[in-house]
């Protein structure tokens, strides 16, 4: 008998969408080693100091660099009291900037992001090979920023990773709702495990945390023991993350001076949130094309949604913001739209239009973001080699552009926090002239 969300899938279509997904992580792998180490990496390669050092731009030692796995571990917990609470991501962190190399990470990145994508099919419930197109097309042509999944390793890691831990937890939730764990060792680990969910990055956890919340008061006489320990386990993991004194600090650090910037930062928050708007458009037109298949997908879906909402009001309680920092809200908002869209069938012609186009529109797109991934990771090289070379630290950008629709993918040096750190690690000003 078939079992599992592909019983709707014959050998032969789970052929094409292994194919489809080894060609993503092919692509995915290439753009994670068109660079080497860079941004936060240059700094992670460091042990971390206990304190912050009066005129040292980061509290890190640049004469002691992580060889091991118990230096990366006093680097942390000094780590934890000065900069934040992200222990696993940034212990992981430490360990690939530090001794493990960017290589091994590329393919460990790949796999992860892979995995992603497998978790994605089975929230969305896309059970067949058109709906499953449909889900990867949109997780890699509509989410923003896609550049912190790939260009180095910090990003991945605190991004990439945790939400493919998120979404496993909200797997795992649905999954001990309709059948709760009989033994008390498989309980304490799937407390265990949202411990550590919880505690890996608070842009993700904080909202579902609160999302959780709402759902234990919504529902808490229908609530079994596997549920409570992913509920503890999670709002425990959040508090770790979000005691560290060192976390604390950078939100201070980080504060509007003026009252023109805080409602700068709020207006920014608005002006990058249209995937959200969209969804709720998606959602109040299902309303009154399809009532019932609507409220059905509300009830089913309160978890996730209610972790938009959260996520959402999150954004405008923090003090500083940048649009990575929406990610987490925007990741859900895309699964829940796919999600919603899985869960109505198109008919005939319709269907294989859409699959076919899917399907070219990657064939495309995916290349060519690879080519400019490569153009960058190119230049990235070039200009730290001329810098090394140049007595007064000064580059020149190569005479290329990237085009609009894909510089979410892709990260040019001259940020001037990267050349900054660049400045910092090298201990020599690096100075960026424009292009003749």
């Amino acid at each position: 008998m078939k079992c599992g969300p592909y019983k709707t899938i014959d050998r032969y279509q789970k052929c094409l969408l292994a194919l489809v997904l080894l060609a993503v992580g092919i692509a995915f792998y290439l753009m994670c080693a068109s660079n080497p180490l860079r941004w936060d990496d240059l700094m992670y390669q460091y042990v971390w100091f206990d304190h912050k050092v009066p005129g040292l731009l980061h509290p890190v030692d640049l004469s002691n660099r992580v060889d091991n796995l118990s230096e990366a571990f006093v680097s942390q917990v000094n780590h934890y009291k000065v900069m934040n609470g992200r222990f696993i991501v940034h212990f992981i962190t430490q360990c690939f900037c530090g001794f493990i190399g960017k290589g091994p990470f590329n393919v460990v990145n790949t796999l992860v992001y892979l995995f992603l994508m497998v978790a994605a099919l089975h929230l969305t419930r896309a059970h067949s090979l058109i709906k499953a197109i449909g889900v990867i097309a949109a997780l890699w042509l509509l989410l923003p920023v896609q550049w912190i999944l790939s260009f180095d390793v910090v990003f991945p890691i605190n991004y990439l990773w945790t939400a493919a831990a998120i979404v496993t937890f909200v797997l795992l939730f649905r999954h001990v709702k309709a059948k709760a764990m009989d033994a008390p060792w498989k309980n304490a680990l799937l407390m265990l495990l949202a411990v550590v969910c919880g505690s890996m990055h608070e842009g993700f956890s904080l909202p579902l945390s609160g999302a959780l919340f709402c759902y234990v008061l919504l529902r808490f006489r229908h609530i079994n023991a596997s549920q409570w320990c992913l509920v503890l386990g999670m709002w425990m993991g959040t508090l770790i993350v979000i005691g560290s004194p060192g976390i604390w600090n950078r939100a201070a650090g980080a504060s509007a001076e003026t009252l023109g910037e805080v409602l700068s930062r709020k207006a920014d928050i608005l002006r990058y949130s249209k995937r959200l708007y969209l969804l709720v458009a998606l959602l109040v037109a299902g309303w009154f094309l399809d009532r019932q298949k609507t409220k059905a997908f509300l009830h089913d879906s309160l978890l996730e949604l209610t972790f938009v909402l959260m996520g959402f009001l999150f954004l405008f309680m923090l003090p500083y913001y940048s649009q990575r920092m929406s990610f987490p809200m925007d990741l859900f908002v895309v699964l829940m739209a796919m999600k919603y869209l899985c869960g109505h069938d198109l008919r005939g012609k319709a269907s294989l239009c859409a699959a076919v186009a899917l399907a070219v529109l990657l064939a495309v797109h995916v290349p060519l973001t690879v080519h400019y991934a490569q153009q960058v990771g190119s230049e990235y090289h070039a200009m730290l080699k001329a810098y090394g070379q140049s007595p007064s630290g000064t580059v020149q950008p190569q005479s290329f552009t990237v085009p609009k629709l894909f510089r979410p993918y892709v990260f040019r040096l001259g940020e001037p926090s990267e050349v900054g750190l660049i400045s910092f690690t090298m201990q020599k000003e690096m100075h960026i002239e424009p292009c003749q």
